[in-house]
């Protein structure tokens, strides 16, 4: 390419790779706000401020516009320099042209312009945001301050500039920022003032003696440094005495898709899928880093620039799986630069069935749509084992003990097929037989001491009391049921055996007494010598807390210690909340503790907690009777 168009080899390949990366091409503002004062009297001419727009290529040449749709008359107050960017007064600013702005009195006013910069004229400029930059004047009502007035920093360094430059790499190196203050220019013409630019680290930045600009003096590259913290220095110098102001200065370095998609380490994982067979269960991890911060720039296109493909053509495995990919970033090293991690899971569209059993292979496809060439893509591979589950029983028979003077509601145990607690996407059910249908009406009053209840979550069973009344019978001796257990879709089923051997005297008075929640017992010699509903020894136990403050190990009296209070309403509990409202209770507690994490019980208390028709209370000991008797 002919070298008189202004294009070298290096800025063509630049242009062509921003068009393919599908960025922001041409210019841009580094600073997309600038603030400055302006006083009363001020001649016209005078220069306010500069803004600079950074380049993609030497053949560009910008040109400046006050843009935007109709503006208040006051903005012909002022005028930009198409060629050079710089901000002026068009005429002097008296006091009634301050009073036209508002009617009642004040000290400041604040004005607001946009500015656009565009490759060519243009008659009439609208603001496009991506090319636009934002300029705040405030109006003070005063003289602007003589030289003596002038504090050296103001004089330096506009005192509202708080923005800091954003620069986007591989770029066309150019003026970013005017250091030099331009309506102090006539403020103290016997001083010379020159500025200076300092960085921990290796920076490519400059100042323009002659123009105190400050100047990036060659592309950067994001993956090399995100920021440059800069030290900038003024150097003010009079007949007498040299003042040097300093202040600190943020360049970002933004972002641009112009690294391409990798693995690092492999593309391939095998996922086995066995007991978990749930709709939106998720398997196997495959990594994909991207040096570049590819879903948070440009902010004005998509946020999602990754396309992902499922190169399987097959309907039962679209309908079958899915892969999800999440978003996130990581630091090569403390300190470092930031980069993006996708990783990528199987997961289920659907519930699968207990029989199904076989193997496939998953190829996805990941895109980097806006990464210029043939390296954009990451191809993944899951490779898929599906194996049917078997529903059985490891033992033919279980054994449990049993008081004879265990309550209603007491558990006597629990039974799971195999793996039971690992299931998930389907359900087993149990239920409860006599092994023998033809036995006399007095044997099978006695079977009904025990009865089988589902867990919530449909996995387990647990076996509790029935009925209380029948351990007493001296006929009942020890009971043997069968356990039949079925899957809810396919109803394949098993079985097992168990055998309830009873031991000691029944608890005869409770036939004749309806029985109490062992909570609300809050001493000890009350609590042990109670009987309560759930009660597996037919009296309540105590627990005795040790620690102070709110603990899980709080004092309290249970029917069985065991599974009340353990943070979990079981089934058994749940059906009658009187039994352990310690795990199941959804009424207030007064008293400091803490609420279990379904929202159900106690986890937590202070003292000792006990509860009365579900409220319960957590207390110290030497407040407890009075809390009691008010209760009741």
């Amino acid at each position: 390419m002919d070298p008189s168009c202004g294009f070298s080899p290096g800025n063509v390949a630049a242009l062509l790779q921003l068009l393919l990366f599908g960025g922001v091409v041409g210019l841009y503002f580094p600073q997309k706000e600038y603030t400055e004062t302006v006083y009363v009297g001020q001649p016209a001419g005078t220069p306010i401020l500069q803004v600079h727009a950074m380049l993609d290529s030497r053949s560009e040449r910008p040109h400046f516009y006050l843009c935007g749709g109709r503006r208040p008359v006051f903005t012909l107050w002022f005028q930009m320099d198409v060629q050079t960017g710089e901000l002026s007064l068009s005429k002097m600013l008296d006091e009634t042209d301050f009073a036209s702005l508002y009617q009642n009195s004040w000290p400041v006013k604040r004005l607001s312009l946009q500015v656009m910069a565009l490759n060519n004229f243009s008659k009439r400029a609208a603001c496009i945001s991506r090319n636009s930059a934002h300029i705040t004047l405030d109006f003070v009502n005063a003289s602007i301050p003589q030289c003596a007035q002038t504090d050296m920093k103001e004089l330096c360094f506009p005192h509202r500039d708080t923005s800091n430059p954003h620069i986007i790499e591989n770029r066309f190196p150019g003026v970013l920022r005017q250091l030099r203050r331009l309506t102090r220019l006539s403020v103290c013409p016997n001083y010379t003032i020159s500025y200076s630019v300092e960085s921990e680290t290796p920076a490519p930045f400059a100042v323009n003696g002659n123009t105190s600009e400050l100047v990036v003096t060659a592309p950067l590259d994001r993956e090399e440094s995100e920021n440059y913290r800069l030290l900038l220095a003024c150097t003010v110098q009079t007949e007498t005495v040299i003042t040097k102001v300093e202040t600190s200065l943020d360049v970002f370095v933004d972002d641009e898709d112009d690294n391409a998609p990798y693995v690092n380490g492999t593309d391939t994982v095998d996922v086995v899928i066995s007991f978990n067979r749930t709709k939106g269960a998720a398997f196997g991890t495959l990594f994909v880093f991207d040096r570049d911060l590819t879903t948070l720039f440009p902010k004005d296109l998509s946020q999602n620039r990754y396309v992902g493909t499922l190169l399987n053509s097959e309907p039962w495995i679209k309908d079958t799986f899915d892969i999800k990919g999440t978003f996130s970033e990581r630091r090569a090293a403390p300190g470092g630069i930031r980069e993006s991690v996708y990783d990528y899971q199987l997961i289920l569209k659907r519930n699968l069935e207990i029989t199904e059993n076989l193997s496939v292979y998953l190829d996805y496809l990941v895109n980097d749509t806006t990464y210029p060439g043939l390296e954009g893509t990451v191809l993944l591979h899951f490779n898929v084992t599906i194996l049917p589950v078997q529903i059985y029983f490891t033992n033919i028979t279980h054994v449990f003990t049993l008081s004879r003077k265990a309550s209603v509601y007491a558990q006597v145990g629990r039974i799971c097929v195999e793996n039971c607690l690992e299931f998930d996407g389907f359900s087993v059910t149990y239920q409860l037989e006599v092994p023998d249908k033809n036995i006399s009406a007095e044997m099978l009053s006695c079977y009904s001491a025990i009865s089988i209840t589902q867990a919530p979550d449909r996995m387990l069973g647990l076996l509790y009391v029935n009925n209380s009344h029948a351990l007493s019978k001296p006929g009942c001796q020890d009971l043997e049921y069968t356990v039949v257990a079925q899957e809810e879709h396919t109803q394949l089923m098993t079985s097992t055996q168990i055998r309830i051997l009873l031991h000691g005297e029944a608890n005869v008075s409770q036939e004749s007494q309806q029985l109490l929640s062992c909570a609300e017992n809050k001493q000890r010699d009350e609590c042990e010598s109670s009987q309560g509903l759930g009660a597996t020894t037919g009296t309540c136990k105590w627990r005795q807390g040790s620690e102070k403050g709110i603990s899980e190990n709080y004092s309290t009296c249970s029917p069985d210690l065991p599974t009340c209070p353990d943070s979990v309403c079981d089934a058994v509990e749940s059906k009658d909340t009187s039994i352990c409202p310690q795990d199941c209770t959804t009424e207030s507690v007064t008293g400091g503790h803490e609420r279990g994490l379904s929202g159900s019980g106690i986890r937590a208390g202070y003292g000792t907690c006990y509860c009365f028709s579900e409220k319960c209370f957590c207390e110290i000991a030497d407040a407890e009777d009075v809390v009691s008797k008010n209760s009741k």
